[in-house]
């Protein structure tokens, strides 16, 4: 072997062997480093420390024939004070059952007027109750919000109609014949008084029917008002759907406020009146009246050649109705 690559060997090795000294290094440092933070840390969990921590909270035994009709926080955040581990140990625990606030058995300040019962709760009184809930071996010093504030209402009923919120849209050759209805058609809310003042109707949840070909019912569900309770939770509605057909009539055009002087003449003097129907009423809409006609009351003859129509009556069972002309000429014919 030349001495340059003995040189180059023995430098490779120097350079290994000091990499593998400074790795014994940074782990021995590493594990010394890691060791006084264990012990830094159990002796930090045996002194009094302060934390916080959230609790779920339940309302029992609310004022009867009242009801809430503000809201209540659902968490209050506890300020305890205690051993590291006490505290560390419910931090780091799981699913915490709710704490009970019994409003019959706790201290609070009433204030009244006609209606509205109110009331507030100040937080701090229910330490001693929390601790025994929890079966802490910490103190709790603080709780937040500070104040709790309740508002009852007396508890009234009222018969309210159902609204029915539906988008419907049937096969070409078939309508909506009827009304839509729904059973039952109205429903008994109860809640706050000074809510019910308020209500007028309940919605059915909104529901799109597409492609009716046929008569059909569906429960739906109602829209629930927040802090109100409804008699029903379903209403069922029925849409009637029929296969329909077109119709034309010819009708014949009245004249209204014909001057006395003389006869107006119409060209042409009827019209064709086009309009769908259900096939079960293609029979009535035959014999049905239908009228059109030319109102002459504010007709300037001198600046006007034609004579609008307007058909004033059809059948309420007709849809999609038209018409054709919409205007007509005329002559002037003295009598």
């Amino acid at each position: 072997m030349s001495p340059i690559k003995l040189k180059e060997n023995l430098t490779q090795r120097i350079s290994g062997y000091k990499k593998r000294l400074v790795t014994r290094e940074v782990a021995v440092f590493s594990f010394f480093l890691l060791l006084s933070f264990v012990f830094w840390f159990l002796n930090a969990l045996s002194k009094d420390i302060s934390g916080k921590t959230d609790y779920p909270v339940r309302y029992i035994n609310f004022p009867k024939e009242r009801v809430l009709v503000n809201e209540l926080p659902d968490h209050l955040k506890l300020t305890i004070n205690g051993a590291g581990y006490s505290i560390l140990k419910k931090k780091l625990g799981g699913g915490k059952t709710p704490l009970l606030i019994d409003i019959e058995k706790v201290s609070h300040e009433v204030t009244r007027d006609d209606d509205i019962y109110r009331f507030y709760l100040l937080t701090y009184r229910l330490r001693e109750s929390f601790s025994r809930q929890i079966r802490a071996d910490f103190e709790i010093s603080y709780v937040h919000p500070d104040t709790i504030f309740f508002e009852f209402d007396y508890i009234d009923f009222k018969s309210v109609p159902v609204v029915v919120d539906i988008d419907v849209n049937t096969q070409r050759q078939f309508l909506i014949h009827g009304d839509i209805s729904c059973v039952p058609d109205s429903v008994t809310i109860s809640g706050p008084r000074s809510m019910l003042d308020t209500i007028y109707d309940v919605k059915t949840k909104f529901f799109k029917f597409e492609q009716l070909n046929q008569t059909s019912v569906k429960n739906l569900a109602l829209e629930v008002v927040p802090k109100t309770g409804l008699s029903e939770k379903k209403v069922e509605v029925t849409i009637p759907v029929e296969q329909c057909t077109e119709v034309v009539k010819e009708i014949p055009i009245t004249i209204l406020n014909e001057p006395d002087t003389a006869m107006i003449r119409l060209f042409p003097d009827r019209i064709s009146v086009q309009c769908i129907v259900a096939l079960s009423d293609y029979n009535k809409v035959l014999d049905a009246p239908f009228d059109a006609v030319v109102d002459l009351g504010n007709v300037d003859f001198r600046v006007t050649n034609k004579l609008r129509v307007e058909l004033i009556n059809f059948p309420d069972f007709a849809s999609q109705v038209r018409y054709n002309p919409q205007v007509v000429e005329y002559l002037i014919e003295k009598k």
